[in-house]
């Protein structure tokens, strides 16, 4: 539904013990119905002024002279000189952005290899050192054993 100058002259509001200012919201819809006015007849004039030169351009466009075809191969040789030069920019950004994303990628593998690379290392680094431990815990208990034998060849051989 368009709002027109009539609707906004003739709206009435419910009054409320605290609502807006009823002199007020009157003085500011006065304003708008003003500047819709001004604003209509404006775009009155721009239409009968776009009508009037597009009559004007009807009867005058039979008096422009045509380009010679010596103008058109020249003007399709610049525009087809421009579409290249616009393809060879276009081809190049895109090798660019292609290059870029090669990289990335690789990159990102690298560091995703790196740190699988890294978590086995360290699995394998923590099952080096509990080797370790145990290697130590069994010899210890072989040079505990092998004391206690010492001690009984002593006593048996003391005997």
């Amino acid at each position: 539904m368009s709002i027109t100058v009539a609707m906004i002259e003739e709206k009435e509001f419910k009054t409320k013990v605290r609502g807006y200012d009823p002199v007020e919201v009157d003085e500011f819809l006065d304003e708008i119905c003003d500047e819709m006015v001004l604003l209509q007849d404006e775009i009155a004039n721009l239409q009968a002024r776009l009508a009037q030169a597009t009559r004007a351009q009807t009867y005058a466009a039979p008096m422009v002279n045509r380009p010679q075809p010596a103008d058109d191969h020249a003007s399709a040789k610049k525009m087809l000189e421009r579409a290249q030069r616009l393809y060879d920019e276009t081809i190049e950004d895109a090798q660019r952005e292609a290059d870029r994303i090669i990289a990335e990628a690789k990159a990102q593998v690298i560091d995703a290899d790196s740190q699988k690379l890294e978590g086995q290392r360290d699995a394998l680094q923590q099952q080096v050192d509990e080797l370790r431990a145990q290697t130590i815990r069994y010899r210890n208990q072989l040079l505990d054993l092998m004391q206690q034998q010492r001690e009984m060849l002593d006593k048996l051989t003391t005997l």
